[in-house]
This record gives C-alpha cells, sequence and structure tokens, in this order.
C-alpha cells in the first residue's frame, strides 16, 4: 500500500484538519477583535498580567505529569483492536488522575500566592486585588482537569476531533461575544475573568455529554482494574514523559515571568500580542500535525519499521513545507501588521525586528520537531531526549536571566534560541533517528539542517526583497504578504523538486479520485 496512511485513517485526519481548521481560523479572527476591544478598554497592563499569569499556571500544569500522552499512547492498540473493556479501564483510570491534578493545581497554586507581589512589576499600582485576580485564573486551569476535560483524549486518540468542533465553534463565537459585551458593558477585569471561568464549565459540560452520547459505555463504571505491574509500567512512562514536559516549560513559559521580573509586567503586556500571533498560528499547524499523530500510533502499531520511515518522512516534508511560510510570514509580516492594527495606539507595542527573529526561529523549532516528537511517544520512546530537554530547560533560564540583564527582551529570547537548538533539537533528532528508526546518528540531524539551511535563504530572500514595504500603509502590507508568501514556496519548489516525498505529497493531492489504492 502506497498510500500515506490507509483510507479510514486519512479520512479521519482530513475531517479533523478541516474542522479544526475552520474553528482555529475563526478564534484567530475574533482572538483580534476581542484583543482589541482589551486593549482599548483595560490597557497594556493588565494585557502583561494576563500574559504573566497564565505563563505561572502554565507551570502548575505541569502537574499534569504527561499522564495525558501516556494515556493516549496505550489508548491506540485497544482502539485497533476495539477492545471496549480496556478502554473503560484506562478513561475510569484516567479520570482519577485528572481530579488529582486539578486538586494538586490549586494546592500548588495557592502555596505561591504570597510571592505574587515580587514576581508582578509595574510602575504604579493597578486598581486591581492581584490576588484575586490570580486566584480566578487558578480556577479556570484547574477546572479543565476536574471536570470532564479528560473525555476528550478518547476522541483525540480515536482521530475523531471533527466530532466535537461544532461545539469548539460556537463557543468560540461566543467566547468572542461575551468578552467583548463585559468589557464594554462593565469595564471590569473581575468581570471578564469570572464570565470566562463560567464558559470554561459550561464548554466543558456540554463536550462532555456530547462525547457521552458517541461513546455510551463511558457512562458504564463497570471496568476491569488495571495490574499492579502494569500501573508500574504505566508511571515510568509517565516519569519521562515529565522530564520532557518540565523541560518544554522551562523553555515555553518562564519568559513572561523573566520579562516581568527584568523589564516589567508592562513588557509582558508588548510581548503578549506576538505570543497571541504566533501561537495562533502554531495551533493551526499543530491541528495537521495533531490530527495525523493518533495514526503515527496506528501505524506504529500495525506497519513494518521501513514503511513507518516512509511514512515520517512525507509528514515531516509536509511539516517543512507548511513552517518554512510560516516562519518567513511571521519574520516579514508581524511587525507590519501590528503597526497597522496597534501601532497608532503606543509605538511600545511594537518590537524590535532581533526580537521577532528570535521568535520566529523558536516557532520553527517547535513546529519541526513535532512529526519526529509524535513518532517518539507512539512508539513509546519516552526516555529519548527526556534529560537534555530537562537540562536544556534549565540552562535557557540561566541564560535568559543573563543576556536579558544584558540586552532586554532580544538577550532574553536569543538564550531560548540557543539552549533549544544546541542542547535540546540537535541530539532530539539524533536520538530519534536511533531509537524510532535503527538509523546512525547523523542521518536525520543532516537531513533537519539541511532544511534550516533553506529556511534561512527564505528569510533573507524575503528580507531583501519586501525591506522597502516594511512597516508602511496598507498597500505596502499586501504587496510584502504577497512576497513573504511567494518566495518560500518558489525556493521550496526548486530545491526540492526532486525529492520523492514531494512528488509523494503531489500525487496524493492530484491523483485522480477513482485510483484504487
Amino acid at each position: 500500500m502506497n498510500s500515506l496512511m490507509n483510507n479510514s485513517r486519512t479520512k479521519n485526519s482530513v475531517l479533523t484538519i478541516v474542522s479544526s481548521g475552520i474553528r482555529q481560523a475563526l478564534t484567530l479572527i475574533m482572538t483580534f477583535v476581542s484583543r482589541t476591544i482589551f486593549i482599548k478598554v483595560l490597557g497594556a497592563e493588565f494585557l502583561g498580567l494576563n500574559g504573566l499569569f497564565t505563563n505561572i499556571l502554565s507551570i502548575l500544569a505541569l502537574s499534569e505529569l504527561g499522564i495525558g500522552s501516556a494515556i493516549s499512547f496505550y489508548l491506540y492498540r485497544p482502539i485497533a483492536e476495539k477492545n471496549i473493556d480496556r478502554i473503560k479501564s484506562l478513561m475510569i483510570f484516567y479520570k482519577k488522575c485528572y481530579r488529582i491534578v486539578g486538586l494538586i493545581i490549586i494546592l500548588l497554586g495557592s502555596m505561591i500566592m504570597p510571592i505574587l507581589p515580587k514576581v508582578v512589576n509595574f510602575n504604579q499600582a493597578v486598581p486591581v486585588n492581584l490576588y484575586l485576580v490570580y486566584f480566578l485564573y487558578l480556577l479556570n486551569t484547574a477546572s479543565s482537569y476536574l471536570f470532564f476535560a479528560y473525555k476528550q483524549a478518547l476522541v483525540i486518540a480515536n482521530q475523531e476531533q471533527y466530532k466535537i468542533e461544532k461545539i469548539n465553534i460556537y463557543f468560540t463565537f461566543i467566547n468572542c461575544f461575551v468578552d467583548i459585551m463585559v468589557l464594554v458593558i462593565f469595564k471590569d477585569y473581575y468581570a471578564y475573568l469570572i464570565f470566562k471561568f463560567l464558559l470554561v464549565l459550561l464548554k466543558n459540560l456540554i463536550t462532555a455529554n456530547k462525547i457521552d452520547k458517541e461513546y455510551p459505555y463511558l457512562k458504564d463504571r463497570k471496568s476491569i482494574p488495571i495490574e499492579k505491574s502494569e500501573m508500574k509500567s504505566f508511571f515510568k512512562d509517565i516519569g519521562s514523559v515529565f522530564m520532557f514536559k518540565v523541560g518544554s516549560v522551562l523553555f515555553n513559559t518562564t519568559d513572561n515571568i523573566i520579562i516581568s521580573v527584568l523589564l516589567g509586567t508592562v513588557v509582558v503586556g508588548y510581548y503578549s500580542n506576538y505570543y497571541m500571533i504566533i501561537s495562533q498560528i502554531s495551533m493551526l499547524v499543530g491541528i495537521i500535525i495533531n490530527a495525523f499523530s493518533a495514526g503515527i500510533g496506528n501505524v506504529i502499531a500495525k506497519e513494518s519499521r521501513e514503511k513507518q520511515f516512509i511514512i515520517y518522512k512525507q509528514l515531516d516534508f509536509l511539516v517543512f513545507g507548511i513552517s518554512i511560510i510560516c516562519t518567513t510570514c511571521l519574520f516579514q509580516l508581524l511587525n507590519s501588521f501590528i503597526k497597522l492594527w496597534i501601532g497608532e495606539l503606543d509605538s511600545s507595542y511594537i518590537l524590535s525586528q532581533p526580537v521577532v527573529l528570535f521568535l520566529c526561529i523558536n516557532f520553527y523549532f517547535d513546529t519541526t520537531t513535532q512529526i519526529a516528537n509524535s513518532f517518539r511517544e507512539a512508539s513509546g520512546n519516552f526516555e529519548t531526549g527526556r534529560s537534555l530537554q530537562l537540562i536544556g530547560g534549565i540552562v535557557n533560564i540561566v541564560l535568559s536571566i543573563v543576556l536579558g540583564k544584558f540586552f532586554g527582551l532580544a538577550g532574553i529570547f536569543s538564550a531560548t534560541i540557543i539552549a533549544k537548538g544546541l542542547i535540546t533539537v540537535t541530539p532530539f533528532i539524533m536520538g530519534v533517528g536511533q531509537d524510532v528508526f535503527g538509523f546512525g546518528k547523523w542521518k536525520l540531524l543532516k537531513h533537519y539542517y539541511f532544511n534550516m539551511f533553506i529556511l534561512d535563504l527564505s528569510l533573507v530572500v524575503t528580507w531583501i526583497l519586501g525591506y522597502r514595504f516594511h512597516m508602511n500603509n496598507m498597500i505596502s502590507f499586501c504587496i510584502e504578504c504577497f512576497i513573504a508568501f511567494s518566495v518560500p514556496i518558489i525556493i521550496v519548489f526548486v530545491v526540492y523538486k526532486n525529492n520523492p516525498e514531494m512528488s509523494a505529497l503531489i500525487h496524493r493531492v492530484f491523483k485522480p479520485k477513482n485510483k484504487v489504492q
């Protein structure tokens, strides 16, 4: 069989990509609308507070320990074998774990409240109670673990996210509408957070009811207990995933805390607009990757190692193609867009181009390693890269503090690139080549850094061609968009025109529909 996945897996992946893509595109648009109102009503100070507390609670979410990733791995085989009893046992265990995690988050979150005044750094006091605001954020985060959210793991592992995307799309509009109404009518940060918390509860409840209808056996509380020997293996895998997640958190969720302490919480607000855009684009790319991730688990369970590598190369090339286009566009267009959007309100919202470059390289690292990470998790190689991810995260914090004191924002984000590129990404790609596919250390790595060289070429050519139009008016921005989108596509087609993975993907797009595979 020469197809990337079998027909049912591909169909589920396409349905998920389309439904989730529509939802994420709507989310992006609605987020800009509500963010604009937020900035005009409450200002950069509250925007910074929002980004800071979100980062702190992302660190607390480490209490999840990587249970979700490990459970997904254990679900792949029973789903493929349609073993309902096994699925029920895992989901009941998952439910208990997540309830405990929710309580731990509330406990740990409450314990760190006394240090909030040392982390929040404003030139003048903001007219809110920091402890109350923080506690509302804490409840919002913990509630998803305490109530119903665990059920979504089964939908994701079964590649049927499209079944709940209608709910997500509805709540995208509802959240935006409520945000705007609360901000315009009440102009109150407390009311804004309370309504957000209530909507999270309502969405989780409705989603859980939908999942119960799709998988009625989840309501059956009778199950076969997981054996102690398997429990031991499970928690060993969780330990490996947890160390990997700690490293990821130290890379991705400590920047706002360091920025707040060193440069001020309002600077977190300026940066948060860039983070919002990049994270939304990351989610769009992630939808494509995650749609195939469960299919990867199926491939690992059923296919030979040679077939697994063929599928890996095709998916990896697809993600690279998407990543080089997105990275080039973000680098060229971010500052131009911010200027047109809110730059007239305050020029401080516009960050320097070197900062944008570091943010974009970090985006590229994160997106282009996701397929390798999906194969690592789906194959059960949870120990691959775990220690270096943790070491890299620690080095990132130390470097960010040192370089941040000398070079400000550029120093903080350059530290992330240095630590991530040298300590985690490079050995991680080498480890996946060895542990997952049984190759030597250099095969995947040489390919990865060749692709990165092509990215550098795309960034340079695009900047040269688009510089004269940079940060001008709307017409210039449209020209910039055309250049930033066209250049990476042309470069990829020229460089990879004889690449078998490109040929395979083009064939899959343009092949006759009635052709039998």
